[in-house]
């Protein structure tokens, strides 16, 4: 009896101290609301203007991809299973992420990237290494 109350206490423990490293879609959305609530989200007519998880890194969730208009300028983003997947991915494009989300197209568009630091908090993933050229 004694073990299992002092495991159960454990289990309440870890899962209360638990330190939630993403945001879910409408946390992203409600963070941009409270900040600019002239922001909208941009309906993909033309198929080629999808955001999809072929052209991005590991742990991209199908789906998760949007254009949202920020003050006339189209941010991008793209949701990730971790915070870990999200930065390596920004690290490799030189964009930005901010905990799950990757933030692309962001980098030398000051609108975005003022954007992307004020609302979100966001960090750049800089390398400068990248598969894009500053």
């Amino acid at each position: 009896m004694k073990k299992s109350t002092v495991l159960i206490l454990l289990c309440l423990l870890t899962i209360s101290c638990s330190n939630d490293e993403t945001y879910s879609t409408w946390d992203m959305w409600n963070m941009a609301q409270d900040a600019d609530s002239s922001i909208e989200l941009v309906k993909i007519t033309d198929p080629s203007q999808r955001i999809l998880c072929e052209n991005y890194g590991e742990g991209c969730i199908k789906g998760s991809g949007k254009r949202i208009l920020v003050r006339r300028v189209e941010l991008i983003t793209v949701q990730f299973e971790s915070m870990e997947q999200a930065r390596a991915e920004a690290k490799r494009l030189n964009q930005w992420y901010v905990r799950n989300w990757l933030l692309d197209d962001v980098t030398k568009e000051p609108v975005l990237e003022n954007f992307a630091k004020s609302v979100f908090k966001a960090k750049r993933g800089h390398n400068p290494k990248s598969v894009i050229e500053e």
